[in-house]
């Protein structure tokens, strides 16, 4: 018996494209790409990208535009504890850090909720040391570190977290909370540049009320606004199977 062929064929990251476009010509299978491909759009069935990537104007059929980045949160989410979690991003070419700045906020987002149980994660881009001194200043704030806590110990404090804040460094990292439904704040982090994609993305976050910045929760009563839905993965999932295989299933 001959091996099965696949219908679909999903690949992501420069590296892939010319194997992906030569697999799906080879087994005539339906190809995706996540992320702007270097490659011609249209040499793919769908392209995933996320909207800030997008130039202004009218668009290809083939491209979906995306909110921020796919992740792994489950559509079926565990009930919410009373958790907070900070998450911290690092310098970026878009965004600078302020680390002292960030400890004082931190403190007084703790003081705001002193009824949730509070625990920081670094990143591969936190500054050395950081977690460290947060921690050493902020005895409550249980530390995650990046070496000692696999991605799953993570997602599952992430997944119970009623509030979540990220530095706005990070758009992974916020939109994983928002697609996580937690109250979600953006820590201070100092902008290079306001037209870049990442801070476009996360003021797009903000702007459709997911998320909201520290200086605008500290004038408004210091209270972050209700969770809304949002699954990306979930969305492109579906549209794939309707675009692509439309009468599978009937």
């Amino acid at each position: 018996m001959g091996q099965a062929r696949p219908d679909l064929l999903i690949g992501t990251g420069h590296k892939t494209h010319l194997a992906l476009w030569l697999a799906a010509r080879r087994f005539r299978a339906r190809s995706v790409v996540i992320l702007k491909p270097t490659w011609p759009v249209w040499l793919f069935d769908l392209c995933l990208i996320p909207e800030h990537d997008l130039p202004t104007g009218q668009i290809p059929r083939c491209v979906v535009p995306i909110r921020g980045a796919l992740n792994r949160i489950p559509e079926q989410l565990p009930p919410k504890q009373p958790r907070g979690l900070i998450l911290l991003g690092g310098p970026s070419r878009s965004h600078g850090w302020a680390g002292e700045d960030l400890i004082k906020c931190i403190r007084e987002i703790m003081d705001a909720r002193s009824d949730l149980t509070w625990a920081a994660a670094d990143s591969r881009r936190t500054p050395d040391g950081f977690l460290n001194r947060l921690v050493s200043n902020l005895p409550r704030l249980r530390a995650l570190p990046r070496k000692e806590t696999s991605s799953q110990r993570l997602l599952e404090h992430l997944l119970v977290s009623e509030e979540v804040w990220v530095t706005a460094d990070s758009i992974s990292m916020a939109f994983e909370a928002v697609t996580a439904q937690a109250r979600v704040g953006l820590l201070p982090a100092p902008v290079y540049d306001a037209s870049s994609g990442p801070a476009r993305a996360l003021l797009s976050l903000v702007s459709s009320g997911h998320a909201i910045f520290f200086a605008t929760w500290r004038s408004r009563g210091r209270t972050l606004p209700p969770p809304h839905p949002l699954h990306e993965t979930a969305r492109c999932a579906q549209l794939v199977l309707t675009r692509l295989f439309p009468t599978a299933g009937s």
